[in-house]
């Protein structure tokens, strides 16, 4: 019994370093957070470039986008994923990369 505990907490120890290291990844680029798998998993896109080239909006910059209708991306988000909105999107990306980021699959 000794030993699943020493695992655990090697384990733990090693989420707990990984998940220190990925703090302040806030601003990773758009297909680090969206990579092609994802995008063929749960877009009817196989890029993020892709999916935002096929929008109305003009999103080639932070500040373009943050002018975009969020009513309206939302509605472009459910007619083209699996998600109900962007907010769920970005929510599943982020899941997914943390994920990759300690070598685990979802």
């Amino acid at each position: 019994m000794a030993s699943d505990t020493g695992d655990i907490d090697a384990l733990l120890d090693d989420m707990h370093e990984r998940a220190a290291a990925m703090e302040g990844q806030a601003d990773l680029p758009l297909d680090e957070m969206f990579p092609p798998g994802f995008m063929q998993r749960h877009t009817h896109d196989d890029s993020i470039d892709a999916f935002l080239d096929a929008c109305e909006w003009d999103v080639d910059s932070r500040e373009a986008f943050a002018d975009v209708p969020q009513d309206e991306f939302d509605d472009y988000v459910a007619g083209r994923t699996r998600f109900g909105d962007w907010d769920a999107m970005v929510g599943r990306a982020g899941e997914e990369w943390m994920a990759r980021q300690m070598g685990m699959e979802l």
